[in-house]
Formats: C-alpha cells, structure tokens, sequence
C-alpha cells in the first residue's frame, strides 16, 4: 500500500501543495532504516485493527490519520527534538482552520515521545500504533533492532549500546510479561554484540 496514493484526499484537503510533494521524500531520506513509509503503513494498519478505530467518528481518524504522517516527518538521529521539529512542521503544513484539529494532531504527535501509556483515548490508540512492533516478537524486535543500529550508525558501540539499552529498559512493564521476556533477549543481545 502506498499511504500517499491512498489518502491523497484527506491530505489534500489538509496540507499544503508542498507539504504534499515533500512527505514521500522525507519518509524515503536515505538515512532512514527503520523510520521509513514502512514504519508509516505499519501505523495506519495498527490505528485501524484497534477494537476501538470503528466507533471512532470522522474528526479523530483524520486527526489519528494526519499525525500517523507527520509524527515522524522530521527525523535525524543526531537530534533530541524530532517530535518538536515535527510538529513544527505539521503547523507549518496545515491548511485547514480548525483549531482544534491543530491542536489534536499535536497532542498526538507528542504522546510518542515519552514512554509512558497515555490515558487519554486517541492518544492512547496513536501511542499503541507507534510502539505495536514491541508486542510482535523477538524476531520483529531483532530485526529492528539491526534498523535501527544503522540509522545511528555514527555512534561507536560503546555508546550505542548504552543509549540503547537505557531506553529499552523504559519499556520492561508496558507491554506484557511475554513482551518483556523479549526486550529481556534483546537486552542480553545488544550487551554481547556491540563491545
């Protein structure tokens, strides 16, 4: 699935002409490994498989729709402000004039940033669909791991796996026991690869 031929409409009616043009190259920048169109179509599937999405109304699945496009439109691993940068750009690139669109898609956009489960019921959804791979096994996990390594490539080992493992362990406690066997794994894996 192509998510820019897909929901061209939506994007259209939402974003400015060049914001239309410049979302496919920016999710195609060739420093990108795993924050890729791939990592976007994973998040649209996630958002509508939630038991939730069907009683959603229109306003909420635009707003889930939009920020699944702009949540990771800036993306530099040697910056510590993606999300900001993102959202900067999201504002940047609204065309429409409801505020309250604005302010939703930055809310949601923002959720992604912390490793905590929001409670409130977009956010919560948005935070799932971006964090869903973590529940997808050790093989998904591994696979994204080795991504990942690449789009910081330009940190030795020793400190790639430091900042690493610093943040996956944030994450033992919010998916599941069998979940957390798996960041365990990846934990072990990391500490006997990158030395």
């Amino acid at each position: 699935m192509n998510p820019f031929k897909k929901f061209k409409t939506i994007l259209e009616n939402n974003i400015s002409k060049t914001s239309l043009i410049e979302l496919p190259f920016r999710w195609s920048e060739k420093h990108r490994f795993y924050h890729t169109t791939e990592h976007l179509t994973q998040i649209i599937a996630d958002i509508e498989k939630n038991n939730q999405f069907d009683a959603l109304n229109v306003f909420e699945k635009q707003a889930l729709l939009l920020a699944s496009f702009f949540h990771d439109a800036i993306y530099e691993s040697k910056r510590k402000d993606n999300e900001e940068q993102s959202i900067k750009y999201f504002v940047y690139s609204y065309i429409g004039n409801d505020n309250k669109m604005l302010k939703t898609v930055c809310d949601l956009i923002k959720t992604t940033k912390y490793r905590k489960r929001p409670i409130n019921k977009l956010e919560r959804i948005f935070w799932d669909a971006d964090n869903a791979k973590f529940k997808s096994g050790y093989d998904v996990l591994l696979k994204n791991e080795k991504l990942i390594r690449k789009e910081f490539s330009f940190l030795n080992n020793l400190d790639y796996k430091k900042k690493r493992i610093e943040f996956l362990k944030q994450n033992i406690g919010l998916f599941g026991i069998s979940t957390d066997k798996n960041i365990k794994k990846l934990l072990a894996y990391i500490e006997k690869t990158y030395k």
